[in-house]
């Protein structure tokens, strides 16, 4: 079913408004926010499914009362099928206690039942459309926010049209099946009628005895009704012959004012198809003259805005192409000039010596290699003093003992005491000669480390570096990178360097082209080079301006003169000399047909009475003496009617006292009406468990045949749209997708942007799988933002494919949308009310 045309009477924003739609695939809005795009989405579906101007749970705005005080709120919508066309049309006024608008259906331009559209969308509701056919950022983003078996259940039902609707039914027919009817129960409907029919039935027994007494007086009250209401059947056929002769009366002036419009009618011939050329030629004349004046006025106001020096702006322009690459070659110095910095940086976390040696040279650095080659090793031998001296100390103490005991023993045992003090002094003397060649090697150790000490000091004072810390090979190593990375530095600024000359003498073409201040940035000199050939366009668009329009205004005079020869033409054959003159015969026409049409419908409305009004203008009086007659024989039928009145209510009373009697009937139609409500009773309570049962296996069956296909639908249209990146879509107990290198992904890990991609491939193969019972536009309102240029051509792809069965109606405000899309699209106007 296509859409054709919307028309917008008020509603929102909008008053007047009409959009008529050139595709039947692909419709493409554009407009700023707050144009009115999702109004106009809003629109559609309430023409269709009612206005929403109180609270309503919604995933959209739905109150859209109009801004201004105006009324009616509403408007139409034009739609095609097959070779039929429907216009829908709804409005609301003050006073509509629903407030959803009263819907008008045509077909073909005649007014039909609203069930005629709505059988051939299978009567589905606002809801189901929302749903199904429309797209929104809000609703993009329930998909993320859907439970796993949430999710499951919505999928699993998209095979059967208006399932959500069926469920529903099924578990009201359900429910009230079980409200009817229970196997122990007593209060359901059908247990307890069951129960009165058996109280109802001893009740009739009991009064059947006094019937007959009450059938005899019943039938002499019988008798009586049918003489009163023979009675009252004359008074009524009296009563309408004077009623028929009051309105005879009054049709006596109608018919005064048809003889005299019967004398004014004249014969006049008039050729009314010849008037309307000459007010069409009339009319064509004036716009062409308010045409040629529009063309003169913009001829006049036309004024050449030559570009100086075109071919050197032609040859500015044509250098677009090498901004952009030295643009791009700039981004990479720049890009490269951090890199080489943070190379830089690291060599000098790693190696922070490395500043130390940045101002030597060559034969410096030589010299440091040789210098810390030369160093001699760090001495290990160790001085113990201590030790030394207390040796020493040893053989000096037992000296002095032996040559102690020697002098005692000299004078008692004068060898021993010779020997003793000969060792004791012997001794001694080799103790003394041990500590001075202890003290000679303790001084030479402490000479030497102190010469190393002072040599590897020399070094650090030279260079500023610890030798026992130094690693001298991978410094030098690291110092060579490091100066690498400084040249490649140098280089690199010296290619900046060149592109900014070169960017600086191309904004100096441009400001002396369009003579204005342009900045030496690529953005300034880009909108420059668009300014320029925007310059050039327009130059070439105003000469061809003036030429189209005074091609236009040449002709316009030509036809201006055929005009004024026709219009002579059809003067003279009514035979009149201007224009007023006919006017002037056609007012007169137009008075005879105004008397004739009032004579041809007085005599219509009389006609049934015009002999009769004939009559009666010739024998005056005629009517009243009818009317005195008919009043005396309803003053006799009255009276008549009041005795037998009497009479009736007498029999009445009689038979209200014979209660026993009355109760035999009373008994008997209770019974009757109570077996009647059990009998419908259960047959409702069968009917709802049989309906319900029967919904259940339908959903079955409709489930079973659609949703494989609808699923293999939707793989492929979520491999479409994700440039095959996404192949598979699983459903069991949770919903996951499955990528190309096999790896299985949960819906709530997809970004947002691949999340909606999902949620459009559901929902546009659930549209694929119902198009055989519903086809109706699918409304697409701003849902692409979160997509990049490469998920725009796929869902590009996927809306072609998706057209050739349903029609598409895209809203935007992005541009370059509009530009992929490739579709000339209809413009919203922000703060405007014109189409």
């Amino acid at each position: 079913m296509r859409l054709k045309q919307i028309k917008i009477v008020n509603f929102g924003q909008f008053s007047n408004k009409t959009f008529d739609l050139p595709s039947d695939q692909i419709n493409v809005f554009f407009g700023a926010n707050e144009a009115g795009k999702s109004t106009t989405v809003a629109f559609i579906k309430q023409v269709m499914f009612g206005f929403h101007l109180r609270s309503n749970a919604s995933p959209f705005f739905e109150d859209y009362t109009p801004l201004a005080h105006v009324s009616p709120m509403g408007g139409s919508l034009v739609f095609e099928n097959d070779d039929s066309e429907y216009e829908l049309e709804r409005l609301y006024a003050k006073g509509d206690k629903t407030k959803r608008g009263i819907l008008t259906v045509k077909k073909d331009g005649q007014v039909v039942p609203e069930n005629l559209f709505f059988d051939q969308i299978q009567n589905i509701d606002g809801s189901f459309y929302a749903d199904s056919f429309i797209f929104n950022q809000e609703m993009l983003g329930q998909v993320t926010s859907l439970s796993q078996e949430d999710l499951l259940e919505r999928i699993y039902y998209l095979g059967a049209a208006n399932s959500g609707q069926l469920l529903k039914l099924r578990d009201d027919f359900a429910k009230e099946a079980g409200k009817l009817f229970k196997k122990t129960g007593k209060k359901p409907e059908v247990n307890r009628l069951l129960k009165q029919v058996e109280t109802d039935r001893d009740q009739l027994a009991q009064t059947k005895a006094e019937f007959s007494d009450y059938e005899k007086l019943a039938q002499d009250l019988k008798d009586y009704k049918d003489r009163l209401r023979k009675a009252q059947q004359a008074l009524a056929n009296i009563q309408n012959k004077q009623a028929s002769l009051h309105e005879l009366q009054k049709e006596l002036s109608n018919y005064t004012t048809l003889l005299d419009l019967q004398k004014q009618i004249k014969d006049i011939k008039f050729d009314s198809e010849n008037y309307q050329k000459a007010q069409d030629l009339m009319a064509q004349g004036r716009n062409l003259q308010k045409i040629m004046q529009s063309l003169q006025e913009q001829l006049s106001s036309l004024t050449d805005n030559e570009i100086n020096d075109a071919a050197e702006s032609k040859k500015v322009v044509q250098q677009k192409p090498q901004l952009l690459q030295w643009q791009a070659e700039y981004r990479n110095c720049l890009q490269k000039a951090n890199q080489l910095n943070q190379e830089k940086e690291q060599l000098l976390a790693l190696s922070p010596e490395i500043n130390q040696l940045l101002d030597l040279q060559t034969d410096d650095i030589k010299q440091l290699k040789e210098d810390f080659l030369a160093l001699p090793s760090k001495p290990n031998e160790e001085v113990n003093e201590n030790k030394n001296s207390s040796s020493d100390k040893i053989w000096y103490i037992i000296g002095a003992v032996l040559a102690v005991i020697g002098l005692i023993l000299l004078g008692t045992a004068g060898v021993v005491g010779i020997i003793a003090l000969i060792a004791g002094i012997g001794l001694a003397g080799y103790g003394y000669v041990k500590s001075e060649q202890a003290n000679k090697q303790q001084a030479a150790i402490l000479a030497k480390q102190k010469a190393v000490k002072d040599q590897r000091q020399a070094f650090y004072l030279k260079y500023n570096l610890d030798p026992d810390m130094l690693d001298l090979n991978s410094l030098l190593t690291n110092l060579n990178q490091y100066k690498l990375k400084e040249s490649a530095e140098k280089t690199n600024s010296e290619q900046l360097n060149e592109i900014n000359q070169k960017v600086a003498q191309l904004a100096a073409n441009v400001q002396n082209i369009i003579r204005k201040p342009v900045d030496d940035g690529f953005d300034q000199i880009l909108n420059g080079l668009d300014e320029i050939e925007e310059q050039i366009n327009k130059q070439q668009e105003l000469v061809q301006k003036k030429s189209n329009l005074s091609n236009a205004l040449s002709q316009d005079k030509q036809d201006l003169k055929e005009l004024n020869l026709k219009l002579k033409a059809v003067l003279a054959q009514a035979n009149v000399e201007d224009m007023a003159a006919y006017d002037a015969a056609y007012q007169e026409f137009l008075a005879q047909a105004k008397i004739k049409a009032q004579y041809d419908a007085l005599e219509k409305n009389l006609h049934d009475n015009l002999d009769e009004l004939k009559q009666e203008a010739k024998e005056p009086g005629k009517v009243l003496t009818q009317l005195q007659n008919l009043a005396a024989q309803a003053t006799d039928t009255t009276k008549e009617i009041d005795t037998l009145q009497a009479q009736v209510a007498k029999l009445q009373v009689q038979l209200d006292n014979l209660a026993d009697s009355t109760a035999v009937f009373e008994a008997k139609q209770e019974l009757a009406n109570t077996e009647t409500n059990f009998v419908n009773s259960s047959q409702e309570y069968l009917a709802n468990l049989v309906v319900s049962r029967w919904i259940s296996r339908s959903l079955d069956l409709a489930s079973n045949e659609r949703f494989p296909k609808m699923l293999s639908a939707a793989k492929e249209y979520f491999a479409l749209l994700t440039g095959g990146r996404y192949v598979d879509i699983i459903l069991d107990k949770r919903l996951t997708v499955t990528r190309k290198d096999g790896k299985k992904r949960e819906v709530k890990y997809l970004s947002r942007g691949t999340a909606e991609q999902l949620y459009f491939a559901l929902k546009l193969a659930f549209i694929e799988q119902i198009k055989d019972k519903i086809n109706f536009p699918i409304l697409i309102d701003d849902s692409f933002v979160n997509f990049d240029d490469r998920r725009i051509g796929y869902i590009k792809k996927l809306l072609e494919k998706v057209s050739e069965n349903n029609q598409v109606l895209i809203f935007t405000a992005q541009e370059k949308l509009v530009d992929q899309l490739e579709i000339s699209p209809l413009t919203f106007t922000k703060g405007t009310q014109d189409a």
